[in-house]
């Protein structure tokens, strides 16, 4: 399944490095089990339940992302394999 949707980080914002459980019922996306919640209608994110517009966990730098900052923060998370590129530099 997919990586979670969720941006986390407040320094260093960056994609949810947990696999993907559920979708939201709301927006669509897919997240892991720290960043939903259930309620009566199924699952919904955190971001959803804070009425924000992105998937971003600190809600209040939320608004201040743009699409073009979404998409680059998915790029950084997909270069990042959890690999350590710095482990065998001696």
């Amino acid at each position: 399944m997919a990586q979670c949707a969720m941006i986390v980080g407040y320094l260093v914002p960056h994609r949810c490095p947990n696999k993907a459980l559920a979708t939201c019922i709301k927006c669509g996306r897919q997240f892991c089990d720290e960043h939903v919640s259930i309620v009566p209608e199924g699952l919904l994110c955190l971001a959803c339940q804070r009425g924000a517009e992105q998937p971003v966990l600190v809600a209040q730098v939320a608004q201040d992302y743009t699409a073009e900052d979404m998409v680059l923060f998915s790029r950084a998370s997909d270069w990042d394999s959890g690999e350590d590129a710095f482990a065998d530099l001696s």
